[in-house]
């Protein structure tokens, strides 16, 4: 038997309940795409940008020393087993004429294989006196095509000492893989220490006697994708392997270096005419001339390229707050799912009762639900996914656009999320209509071809308060047996606003804890003003001309030296962390430089020599509490124990703080103090960069780091996370706007004869609204205090989720989000009453005297 009847019957549903129909399709799709959008972000954020790293052929480990690498050093890394390409550069730091700019110089040669350059004007450099520049300059209008730039140094550092030629002709402008943020280009040796951006020019024109780095691929490495664990795993293996390649290079190369000086000596001494100088004579030349101690090698990953991490951290951090966010939103359009689709049921009563005495069997008459809430479902889910893969990456990907220097977004299809968008949009609708079905088929025909008796009429709680109750005007009293009277309706409207308002609240709230980190930890906790690196073999001369500076600088209020000090915390469970050890030479001065204090009491914390202070995050990530220990391993993986004395407020990385009595007990060694911290006032950057050149010209200077750079920096970061919040406050908006138009709906569908009846009465439209607007006002009003104290909590678990290992968020909503959050819940009521309004006008009179039967 086809059944043609019962199918149209299914269609034509759909067609007389288009309001029921499309309010189930836009709760499912808000759900779906949101859960989809904002789970596929991330992901296609670091596929995005893998991408590009594989485009451009972007290195997989770097290798640089102190003094240079030969071409000895050069052979010794090709010989490493599994090695693919090694390419040595030449680079350079120098001023970018009379701009200001210190721009990071590299090599370029035609069989460049590794960190290619993505050219957006003009062509790579050909000829001697070309010059390609970072895309960034061109963008800030700093320099144009055709333009000519002549490099500056320092003094006692020319440019002729490392170029051919000085003055250049602007061919070209480029982006670089090995800087995808937008603003940091690294360190430099030059000027304030750091760079403003890189240039690439040919590599006959560097008149270096060695390489600089070497750039390095292995072939293992080649078929990975940058930010997966595999990748990861791979270059943790590789990078000891250099490691161990290179142990006897800086042995060779100090021999290098002494035979050149001795032969440079030997020439000078030539070329004046003068006799050969005796062995005594030749090794006082040498030591006038250079005694350099063993060089160093380092070998770094693709980690140290600026923006690389921090774009992984974005990435995860977005990934994170996906994991709950849009757990809770499913929750919400599962409940009014529910709502509606037992409603449904309940008012084909009377059908279902026809269809049963006409011998239909269970399972016919619930394919009318069965099909009606999968159609919904799975139209919603497609929907839903198509929207949620490709407009919510869009939004949350251009919002990072102006922090990172990439492509656009690549959007991918991901199964596992549309598989599991798509069965809780089928359980949400699909299984709530058989469950309501199978309840009302256990009824036999008789009973569900007669209308449900009305609940009867009982006296409330309210009532047994006489001096309120007698207080109430009859409409006051209606009101008020309505609301106790459905209570099950009451409680649904109640819950969904409530879970709404939450979101709203929760948004706003991850706003307010994000946005005070930067204010909070580059204010509040670190209250120095500069932090200047040291270097350890400084000669005497260089250490006195550093502190005749500080002194002869009025503005400086206070200094501090102190040790720090990376190391990596570990236990068994969790992931190893970099911490910091910091340790004041005076530990009675340290408060002037860092507040340390517990979050919740401020009361002070103070290193002692019984124990140190860690930070929270790290004291949370490893359970451990005052009176605890804590494991570290220094760079030799040494491991230490740590005795935890108190815990102190943190919100960026992870530290140690202790004296420097407790750090000897522990290292067995004094604290050599390779930092200085400055205190100063009332200066503005123009100041800070004019006194960072005299300090990074200094000998005993290695690196100059500003707070306020440091905390607008990381505040930029966090802000680019603003787009992010605002797409999730938009999606529990217009998931507010639904959930109480569907639930306003069921309420005013289901008391279409007792509203028909008070017209009856002689109620005006206005006063029919209001009859029905009085209940939601309350209803409203009671879901936004229920969702503000879900919103807390709501907070604080986004919060735990979201936070990455070396970041903790502020457990902060401030008093004007939740102000926010219940305008937006009551104008969304509103609207929904403008449209119930037109929909209550429509109500005619005669329902009132319609047979029951």
């Amino acid at each position: 038997m086809k059944k043609r009847a019962l199918w149209k019957d299914v269609f034509r549903e759909i067609g007389r309940t288009k309001a029921r129909f499309l309010s189930i399709f836009a709760i499912i799709m808000l759900g779906v795409s949101f859960f989809s959008g904002i789970k596929s972000a991330g992901p296609d954020m670091l596929d995005t940008a893998a991408t590009y790293y594989k485009d451009l052929r972007l290195m997989d480990l770097r290798v640089q020393s102190t003094y240079g690498l030969s071409e000895q050093g050069i052979e010794q890394l090709r010989g490493i087993p599994g090695v693919q390409t090694v390419q040595p550069v030449y680079s350079s730091d120098v001023f970018l004429g009379d701009s200001g700019l210190i721009a990071k110089v590299y090599s370029y040669a035609d069989n460049n294989e590794l960190n290619g350059y993505k050219l957006t004007a003009g062509h790579l450099p050909a000829a001697s006196g070309e010059i390609v520049l970072d895309e960034h300059l061109r963008e800030e209008e700093k320099f144009a095509l055709g333009d000519s730039i002549t490099f500056g140094g320092e003094a006692g550092e020319t440019p002729e000492q490392s170029f051919r030629t000085k003055t250049y002709n602007v061919v070209g402008f480029a982006q670089s893989p090995q800087y995808i943020e937008t603003a940091n280009r690294g360190t430099s040796r030059i000027g304030k220490g750091t760079a403003d951006a890189f240039a690439v020019i040919p590599e006959g024109d560097f008149t270096l006697p060695v390489y600089t780095e070497a750039y390095l691929s292995f072939k293992d490495t080649a078929a990975q994708t940058a930010y997966t664990s595999a990748y990861d795993k791979l270059i943790e293996q590789h990078l000891p392997e250099v490691e161990e390649a290179l142990k006897d290079y800086p042995a060779q190369r100090l021999e290098e270096l002494k035979t050149e000086a001795v032969a440079a000596a030997k020439q000078a001494a030539a070329q004046q005419g003068t006799q050969q100088p005796q062995p005594q004579q030749q090794q006082a030349a040498y030591a006038a001339q250079s005694q350099p101690e063993l060089p160093k090698v380092y070998v770094a990953d693709r980690t140290i390229n600026p923006g690389y991490a921090e774009y992984k951290d974005n990435a995860d951090r977005l990934s994170a707050i996906a994991s709950a966010f849009p757990v809770f939103f499913f929750l919400i359009a599962a409940l009014v799912s529910l709502t509606t689709m037992t409603r449904m049921v309940e008012e084909q009563r009377l059908q279902i009762g026809t269809m049963k005495a006409l011998g239909y069997g269970a399972m016919d008459i619930m394919t009318k639900f069965l099909v009606y809430g999968t159609l919904a479902s799975l139209a919603a889910s497609i929907a839903g996914l198509a929207v949620g893969f490709t407009f919510f990456p869009d939004i949350i990907y251009n919002a990072y656009s102006s922090l990172y220097n990439l492509p656009d977004v690549i959007k991918s299809f991901y199964p596992s999320y549309a598989v599991i968008s798509i069965i809780v949009a089928l359980v949400c609708t699909t299984m709530t209509a058989m469950v309501a079905s199978r309840v009302e088929l256990r009824s036999n025909a008789s009973v569900l071809m007669r209308p449900k008796a009305p609940k009867s009429g009982q006296r409330i709680m309210l009532e047994r308060f006489k001096f309120l109750w007698t207080r109430l005007s009859f409409v006051q009293k209606v009101t008020a047996r309505n609301l106790f009277r459905y209570k099950q309706r009451m409680f649904m409207t109640v819950i969904g606003v409530a879970g709404c308002t939450a979101l709203i609240l929760t948004g706003f709230g991850l706003k307010d804890s994000i946005g005070s980190i930067a204010e909070r930890q580059f204010g509040g906790i670190m209250k120095y003003s500069a932090l200047v690196a040291l270097h350890d073999n400084a000669t005497p001369a260089d250490q006195a001309s550093y502190k005749e500076l500080i002194e002869q600088e009025t503005a400086v209020t206070g200094t501090l030296n102190v040790l720090q000090e990376a190391v990596t915390a570990r236990a068994k469970g969790v992931n190893d962390q970099e911490v910091r050890i910091f340790v004041p030479s005076d530990t009675a001065e340290l408060a002037s430089f860092v507040n340390l204090k517990d979050r919740s009491t401020g009361k002070p914390r103070v290193p002692s020599d019984e124990g140190a202070v860690i930070t929270e995050k790290l004291a949370k990530l490893y359970d451990v509490a005052p009176g605890g220990t804590l494991t570290l391993l220094d760079s030799n993986n040494e491991p230490f124990q740590i005795k935890v004395a108190a815990v102190t407020e943190n919100y960026v990385l992870h530290y140690v703080y202790m004296t420097p009595a407790y750090y000897t007990e522990v290292f067995g060694k004094e604290p050599v103090y390779n930092t200085q911290l400055l205190n100063y006032s009332g200066k503005d950057t123009g100041w800070e960069s004019a006194f960072g050149e005299k300090l990074t010209a200094n000998g005993q200077v290695a690196l100059v780091s500003f707070s306020s750079g440091v905390g607008e920096a990381f505040e930029g970061t966090m802000d680019s996370m603003d787009i992010v919040i605002v797409v999730l406050i938009v999606s529990a908006a217009a998931l507010a706007f639904v959930v109480l138009y569907n639930l306003t709906n069921i309420n005013v569908s289901e008391r279409v004869r007792e509203l028909s009846t008070i017209k009856v009465l002689g109620f005006y439209d206005k006063e029919v609204t209001l009859y029905i607007y009085r209940e939601n006002i309350l209803l409203t009003l009671l879901g936004i205090l229920s969702g503000s104290a879900l919103g807390v909590i709501l907070h604080r678990f986004v919060l735990s989720t979201a936070e990455l290992d070396a970041t903790m968020f502020a457990p902060l909503i401030k008093w004007q989000s939740y102000i926010y959050a219940a305008l937006l819940t009551i104008l969304f009521s509103g609207i929904v009453m403008v449209f119930m309004h037109i929909k209550l006008k429509r109500i005619h009179m005669i329902e009132a005297l319609k047979s029951v039967e």
